[in-house]
């Protein structure tokens, strides 16, 4: 007779609206997966064999990005690669991991996984900070290693076969792009932030995500069915028919609901008192457009386009993505595509491009800093392909991580050659194209007039601007309580960047999470931001809300949330106004 199951109720964060019901797939800590087997003494060669190429084919690896690394960074910044390449040559691992195989009959990728684990174990047991730094790299290598020895065994995410809520300690940039959407049912995570990664992308693709909480997914097996709440931040587990009946009508409501709002998709965002407001989208993939299309909003004021440089097993070449661009851009008929040239580093390294590594990539070379790099060929084929893509449609381009006006000078220069080399060549492009900055650091909104000065837009990116702002890393759950887009601090940044840019006579955008944030629609506008690009998710929610109200009020509540001295404070007005003003929308998450 199996024991009961009874109901268990994780608390986390909201991360991604909507209610999921299904069962569990436990993605491991590790980006690979290994399982133990017990091999017969015939096959102990054959996995020692396995090692050795393995090994092999890793030590290739990284004399190559050293080569590389050394060429655009210099000996200091490539010397890590050398380290690495030092470790796998080390007699200790290379024995003990064969003596493994050899002794225990284990098959080679789970001794080398053991072997390395047990050094990763020590590096975080010591006190000095540089040595725990270092488990990292051992991490690294450990990793490389076993997709060898496997063949590159795809991880369990690629081989999705039924609708599943993925439950997962961290997902990567990489790992979530590679995902088979269509078989997600919901994140749920133990780390993790609204604005990582994988929340981004569960917005895009409409699904509900649940963020920090901690150790659940140690005491979850695959299997078990839980409910998913991305609007309060709840993963229950074995629910009871009660609580399924009642999270089943809550789900029928928001359907409900939601059909309701469609009824406002072709209608202007536009206020009471006629003030126009551009409402656009933020898209991840090209498969998306044709739900952008349904909402029939403005356009779409932010394709990231990552995905590019971290999906496929090569480096993206310029047909291809001039092929993608010229796609979405036809299928807007028309209507604004800003094509956001590839932002990695920091959070999403590429297998493609060799990049230092660093105690904080946050603050190391990422975005724009990268082209003038490693990244330097690839941003003039990714800004060839976009060019040529506007002779097709109304499409912009859209600079990440400028943090002064150099750095947006440099991306002019390189522009211009390029626009240059197409007119002497007769090649086909807007020879206007209009071109903007991300707004994302404290530097770049210190000077948005500076900046303004040299671009046609700029567009604010609150994500990281709430992050540099207040130096707190968005990821960090115990600092949650310090990232808040209601922070004085912030605001006052927006409000100045809105002013300076339009001095400039640029127009400014915000393609940020905030921009999705209802609480923090009347502020936005009432500022007078010109363009929200938000989460499809919040497209109508947002909609409804500009409909509902009139610019000189939303003035008015501006100019008193500014005046206010904290975040909690400006929270808790925000609400107050917006349960009380739009009731009709309470059904709706926010």
């Amino acid at each position: 007779m199996s024991a009961k199951k009874y109901e268990i109720r994780l608390h986390g964060v909201a991360a991604s609206p909507g209610i999921a019901f299904g069962r569990i797939l436990r993605i491991g800590g590790d980006v690979v997966e290994v399982e133990k087997r017990t091999i017969q003494a015939d096959q102990v060669a054959v996995e020692i064999e396995k090692l050795k190429i393995a090994l092999a084919k890793s030590k290739a690896d990284l004399q190559e990005m050293y080569e590389k690394t050394r060429a655009s960074y210099g000996e200091e910044a490539a010397e890590i690669f050398s380290v690495h390449k030092i470790m796998l040559e080390d007699p200790m691992v290379v024995d003990e991991s064969e003596n493994k195989i050899s002794k225990e009959k284990v098959n080679a990728d789970f001794a080398f996984a053991m072997v390395m684990e047990k050094y990763i174990g020590l590096l975080r047991g010591m006190n000095d900070e540089l040595f725990k730094a270092r488990s990292a790299d051992v991490i690294d290598l450990k990793r490389r290693v076993i997709r060898y020895i496997q063949g590159g065994a795809p991880s369990r995410l690629k081989q999705l076969k039924e609708p599943a809520i993925i439950f997962a300690k961290e997902l990567t940039p990489s790992e979530t792009i590679r995902v088979d959407k269509s078989k997600v049912l919901g994140f749920a995570m133990d780390f993790g932030a609204r604005t990582s990664h994988a929340t981004i992308l569960a917005r895009s693709i409409k699904v509900p995500a649940v963020v920090g909480l901690n150790n659940a997914r140690d005491i979850l097996n695959d299997g078990d069915f839980v409910v998913l709440d991305g609007d309060e931040g709840v993963c229950i587990v074995n629910p009871t028919r009660k609580t399924i009946a009642a999270y089943r009508k809550r789900h029928a409501d928001y359907i409900t609901f939601e059909k309701k709002l469609s009824s406002i998709k072709g209608l202007p965002a536009r206020t009471k008192d006629g003030k126009d407001i551009e409402l656009a989208s933020n898209i991840e993939f090209p498969n998306e457009v044709d739900s952008i299309v349904d909402l029939r909003g403005d356009g779409i004021g932010l394709y990231r386009t990552e995905y590019l440089f971290l999906a496929g097993d090569r480096q993206p070449e310029e047909e291809q993505q001039f092929e993608e661009y010229k796609t979405i851009i036809e299928k807007l008929n028309g209507k604004p595509l800003i094509i956001r040239t590839f932002d990695l580093g920091g959070d999403k390294p590429s297998e493609f491009l060799p990049m230092p590594v660093e105690l904080n990539p946050f603050l190391g070379v990422r975005g724009v800093r990268l082209y003038r790099g490693a990244g330097h060929d690839f941003f003039r084929s990714q800004l060839r392909a976009i060019i040529r893509a506007s002779a097709y449609g109304d499409v912009r381009i859209m600079f990440p991580m400028i943090a002064c006006v150099s750095e947006m000078r440099y991306c002019r220069t390189i522009m211009d050659e390029i626009m240059s080399d197409f007119k002497a060549k007769g090649v086909r492009f807007n020879k206007k194209i209009p071109f903007g900055a991300m707004i994302e650091v404290p530097s770049a909104a210190a000077t948005a007039d500076l900046i303004a000065r040299e671009c046609d837009f700029l567009s604010i990116g609150t994500n990281d601007l709430i992050q540099y702002t207040i130096a707190v890393d968005r990821g960090n759950k115990n600092l949650a309580y310090l990232y808040q887009p209601y922070n004085p601090a912030v605001l006052r940044f927006i409000r100045d960047t809105i002013k300076k840019g339009h001095q400039q006579g640029a127009w400014v955008g915000m393609c940020g999470e905030m921009a999705s944030d209802p609480l923090m629609t009347m502020v936005l506008i009432g500022l007078g931001l010109d363009e929200f690009s938000i989460s499809p998710v919040s497209h109508l929610l947002v909609k409804a809300i500009i409909r509902h109200v009139e610019y000189a009020e939303c003035e008015n509540l501006a100019q008193k949330a500014l005046a206010l001295s904290t975040s909690d404070e400006v929270k808790s007005y925000l609400e107050d106004v917006y349960n009380k003003k739009f009731k009709h929308l309470q059904h709706f998450p926010h």
